[in-house]
């Protein structure tokens, strides 16, 4: 009860960024199943995708939005906006009109909701950790990422049984009621004055939105060590992308031939991201302790995921261990990174530095995946997945040779 009470705002957070993930995922997965099952357009499926990878590779142009409001503030403001689009978009579609003036409304308004998800989740990790002390950032950063792991579990099944048991109408209208939900946590937010001062640093401010984003492009340029650890995790996602196209495949191949294989793979996934940050909260690392700690989750995800295409002709249980193993190395790497890029920088500048790494890293898959493509064409699935163990352990290597040198 005591540490409820002492960490009463980051609990309120945590349950508004809940509210929001929930949200946000009924109202994608309404509008999805709209051009699927009621426009029959598969063109528009696809710039459903093409939208929300295409704005996560811009979301370094909103650092300076998030840096320069009232993080309070903008949380109430952006989410207000998000349950509006959504009655606005029932209005639309119960008049039951489809032409392609009424998609292009559609998808302007999903891409709008879309880039202001953008902001709000860089805007919950820039206040973090002006509300916990450095040494909390990790235990905290891990308690997020098991609730959201779980969540996206529960989601993953839960969202499209709504729209089935439903309507897709209801599924909209039933996201802007959680995102009022959000909105109610949000406003209980307590941020004191000196979480404030932190956050509103004038020295990373000029009054310019261009300006600032070079000021945020031009903190993270030097930090050295964080540059060190961004730029072979944007390799590793490179082939994380390779690694992604090949999955189903090898699924299908290895696992099992319906989508069960493919399934049981993603559910293993699933558990090994909810132990990995169940248990990163259990370390209490300093800043230095982390970059090391990073190179060793790599080489653990790596051997465990060399280990999957290695034991196809073994037994499917050791493969789905391993594949579940070197995500919660994968997992505790991610929590682990997130916290050491939070104690690295002033949150007044972390909304512009987060998204930049956002934006590095997010390039990267999509280039992937083309790759991946004709890897699995020219040589088949078995290779995707080698490639990708071999990465994460060249990065490991890499993150030891960089550590030495320090």
């Amino acid at each position: 009860m005591l540490e409820f009470k002492k960490y009463t705002n980051v609990y309120k957070l945590l349950l508004g960024r809940v509210a929001t993930n929930v949200a946000d995922s009924l109202f994608y997965m309404a509008i999805l199943w709209h051009f699927k099952e009621i426009a029959h357009s598969p063109l528009l499926v696809s710039i459903i995708f093409t939208i929300s990878s295409g704005i996560d590779m811009i979301s370094f142009s909103f650092g300076p939005i998030i840096d320069n409001f009232s993080i309070k503030e903008l949380l109430k403001k952006a989410t207000i906006i998000q349950a509006i689009i959504d009655f606005i978009i029932v209005g639309i579609l119960i008049t039951n009109t489809t032409n392609k003036l009424i998609d292009v409304i559609v998808l302007s308004l999903f891409a709008i909701s879309t880039i202001i998800s953008s902001i709000i989740y860089p805007a919950e990790y820039k206040l973090l950790p002006a509300l916990v002390s450095e040494n909390e950032v990790l235990k905290f950063n891990g308690l997020f990422q098991v609730t959201y792991q779980v969540l996206d579990m529960i989601l993953d099944a839960g969202v499209t049984i709504v729209i089935t048991l439903t309507s897709i109408n209801f599924t909209i209208i039933l996201s802007a009621v959680i995102f009022g939900m959000a909105l109610l946590c949000y406003n209980s937010l307590q941020i004191n004055k000196a979480a404030k001062d932190i956050l509103e640093d004038e020295d990373y401010f000029t009054g310019s939105y261009i300006k600032d984003i070079v000021v945020g492009w031009n903190t993270l340029y030097k930090e050295k060590n964080i540059l060190e650890l961004i730029f072979p995790i944007g390799v590793v996602n490179f082939f994380y992308g390779i690694f992604a196209v090949g999955l189903p495949y090898f699924a299908q191949d290895y696992v099992q031939k319906s989508a069960i294989g493919y399934g049981a793979l993603l559910f293993a996934s699933s558990i090994g991201s909810v132990i990995g940050a169940f248990f990163v909260q259990r370390f209490k690392l300093k800043k230095e302790d982390m970059r090391i700690f990073a190179a060793i989750c790599f080489l653990g995800a790596g051997i465990f995921r060399i280990i999957v295409p290695l034991t196809v002709s073994l037994n499917v249980l050791i493969l789905l261990i391993s594949s579940a193993i070197s995500s919660m190395w994968i997992t505790m790497m991610n929590i682990n990174f997130e916290a050491l890029v939070q104690v690295s920088f002033s949150s007044a500048v972390l909304g512009r530095v987060q998204t930049i790494n956002d934006s590095i890293l997010s390039i990267m898959i999509p280039i992937g995946t083309l790759i991946g493509g004709w890897i699995l064409k020219e040589y088949g699935p078995l290779a995707t997945q080698y490639i990708y163990g071999v990465a994460l352990i060249c990065s490991a290597i890499y993150y030891f040779l960089v550590i030495k040198k320090k």
